[in-house]
């Protein structure tokens, strides 16, 4: 038997752990692991375990029971096994005298499909189940957070999101405590909307450099977008509506208090960007001024009710499936239902369909910006990073401080950031079409600042310097039209 650590967690699992991508900086930082729990389910021995010292931090490891340093989930044995103890309804007993209970129907287990599942948080696998695809995901970060089978549940027979076929959860005995470890649902077949959208902004650009003004260009490039991308927006509404009636009342959005918890985060973030020597420092002092007016016009804006209500949670152009059909209209599916319970008691967990909205706006801009700098390194002859910089540079004043940026290279980048600009408010207005929030409204103007804040803190921590420039140039442009209103 492999050598053991604290708590009887195998040495091999532990460098397992250490050299996971997913494992967060407590993990990374664990000399030891602690065991929290584990049950055998046949050849996989299913472990729970926490960082020592940290039990806040836990994660799901399943491995081989005769190999305890090889990840078990992506083997098809586990899959199997898993099956099997979905069908069977099997309730395993662990070592500290919980459960880990398996609930569902699925069919038949007859191999796994080939599938990349990219990088993810947690473990994905396509599984043939009765002659129907079936993704398989295994959660890796263990917690009560984690809604997306009960929530699958409720809005299995509404057609907006995937179809459950089962879920396992571990369940402690005492309190009748549920953390979910896994879930089946039927394969939503389709691609994000990033995919049509992406087509829609690279018909843009040889309309530009034929000589279309930046109106004509946009407006060209989303004509056969358009009539798609508002029933997306209805989609959506009608997803929020049903998921509001599935879960039942919600507390009140206390805006009051989100305000301040937000002016906190800016707090947090400002020393970042102003130590940040990447940038020049009159670009970064413009940055944070950015964000300080947009806070301070939120502010002083008249107080109006909040929407309140659930939203997805974390929704991305990713999350919002499509397939084409014959008459070039779209089938939608809400994927990844990120959900989270509200406490009232902790602004950070208030919830409005809104913040769908926003996310979807914002991650539609940087998405846009990406593009852009795409496009504008390939046309200009120049490097990607260096363009996006320079984007953010031109939006304070400042010049372009790095080579071969002539005049004429300039006024082109500033062309197609115009038509980009624009590009990313018609294409938002549209996909909010469903649910469309008053621009000026305090709400909308914070949520989709919280959102830029969320975006920048992720660039800062995971030291990205690109994007850290996509964001910081959204902070000087006070996020752009779409939130802009009526200006003070």
């Amino acid at each position: 038997m492999d050598t053991l650590l604290l708590g009887g967690i195998p040495r091999a699992t532990a460098e397992l752990l250490r050299r996971a991508p997913w494992i967060d900086e407590a993990g990374r930082r664990a000399e030891q692991f602690e065991l929290v729990d584990q049950a055998t389910l046949e050849t996989v021995r299913l472990l729970i375990v926490a960082p020592a010292g940290e039990r806040s931090g836990r994660w799901f490891v399943p491995v081989m029971d005769d190999d305890p340093g090889r990840a078990a989930d992506r083997t098809t044995e586990y899959d199997r096994l898993i099956v099997r103890a979905l069908r069977e309804g099997l309730r395993l007993p662990t070592l500290r005298g919980n459960l880990i209970e398996f609930r569902g129907d699925p069919g038949e287990f007859r191999g796994r499909l080939p599938f990349d599942p990219g990088w993810s948080s947690n473990a994905l696998s396509l599984l043939d189940l009765d002659g129907t695809a079936h993704a398989h995901k295994t959660y890796r970060r263990v917690g009560v957070g984690t809604r997306e089978p009960e929530l699958l549940r409720l809005m299995a027979d509404g057609g907006r999101t995937q179809q459950p076929a089962g879920d396992y959860a571990h369940v402690e005995a005492g309190t009748g405590r549920r953390e979910p470890l896994g879930v089946l649902y039927r394969y939503a077949d389709g691609e994000g909307l990033n995919v049509p959208l992406s087509a829609g902004i690279r018909a843009m650009w040889p309309l530009l450099h034929a000589g279309a003004d930046p109106e004509a260009a946009v407006t060209e490039s989303l004509r056969t977008l358009a009539a798609p991308l508002r029933e997306a927006g209805r989609f959506l509404a009608d997803f929020h509506r049903e998921l509001a009636e599935r879960l039942g009342p919600h507390p009140e959005f206390p805006g009051g208090a989100f305000l301040a918890e937000t002016a906190g985060r800016a707090d947090v973030l400002r020393p970042l960007v102003l130590d940040d020597d990447r940038f020049p420092e009159g670009v970064r002092q413009a940055a944070v001024a950015g964000l300080d007016r947009e806070l301070a016009r939120v502010a002083a804006l008249p107080a109006q009710p909040w929407p309140a209500g659930p939203c997805h949670g974390d929704l991305h152009l990713s999350h919002l499936l499509r397939r084409e059909l014959p008459d070039h209209s779209w089938e939608l599916c809400v994927i990844d239902l990120s959900t989270p319970h509200a406490d009232p008691a902790d602004p950070g967990t208030a919830q409005s369909p809104w913040q769908d909205l926003a996310a979807l706006q914002r991650g539609l801009e940087i998405f846009t910006a990406d593009e852009l700098a795409d496009h504008a390194a390939r046309a200009l002859d120049m490097d990607a990073e260096d363009v996006c910089r320079t984007a953010l540079l031109l939006a304070t004043g400042a010049e372009p401080d790095t080579p071969g940026w002539t005049p004429g290279r300039v006024a082109e980048l500033t062309r197609l950031g115009t038509a980009a600009r624009l590009w990313a408010e018609r294409t938002g207005d549209l996909l909010v079409s469903g649910g469309r929030p008053p621009a000026g409204h305090p709400a909308w103007r914070l949520l989709r600042l919280r959102r830029l804040l969320h975006e920048l803190d992720h660039a800062y921590a995971h030291d990205r310097a690109y994007h850290a420039a996509i964001n910081l140039r959204h902070a000087v442009e006070a996020l752009g039209p779409s939130a802009a209103g009526a200006e003070d």
